[in-house]
């Protein structure tokens, strides 16, 4: 093989690795402005909903005004849920501030799908329970992963968004709610 075959080679080797590496980050960069809603620096107002719980009661961005909320969407088929939803359960009952509220959001399946899980488990469920009818809560939140918790201050504004387990381990949530 000649040289100038080998740096012609070689040459567009690099054009491209630097060119998908721009691409790469041109899509990084697009995916913060798409998803506003899902901020980390506390500066984006929580979109609006209504909820109903399982139970009657309304819940609603305007409800939750004046105290710090987390929201945690979930699915009733999701593992990693299934291990998170009893942690939160005993976080409610022993270790939650008297300002935060819990509201967790069942999403991704049916109401039935929903109410039977929970009927399932009577001793996790001991906070306010929600479904998410038609998905709207979670699209315009753009939950994209199960679990999904979203801590909100008492003026709505997101605090924190932690896609996946762990919450009650990230050093920011308890900074935040303490």
């Amino acid at each position: 093989m000649c040289r100038s075959s080998l740096y012609d080679n070689l040459s567009s080797f690099l054009r491209a690795t630097v060119l998908g590496f721009i691409l790469c980050l041109f899509m990084l960069m697009a995916s913060s402005f798409v998803n506003p809603s899902l901020a980390q620096s506390g500066s984006q107002v929580a979109p609006a909903f209504n909820v109903t719980s399982l139970n009657g009661e309304h819940f609603s961005n305007f409800k939750l005004e004046g105290e710090r909320a987390l929201l945690m969407f979930w699915a009733p088929w999701c593992g990693v849920c299934q291990r998170e939803l009893p942690k939160i359960a005993r976080f409610y009952q022993r270790d939650m501030p008297d300002d935060l509220q819990v509201l967790t959001i069942g999403s991704s399946a049916s109401l039935k799908q929903v109410e039977q899980y929970v009927d399932e488990h009577p001793r996790t469920f001991v906070f306010p329970t929600a479904h998410d009818a038609n998905k709207s809560i979670a699209e315009n939140f753009n939950i994209r992963a199960f679990p999904t918790y979203i801590l909100l201050d008492e003026d709505g504004t997101i605090l924190l968004v932690r896609r996946g387990g762990g919450i009650l381990n990230d050093q920011r949530f308890h900074q935040l709610t303490q």
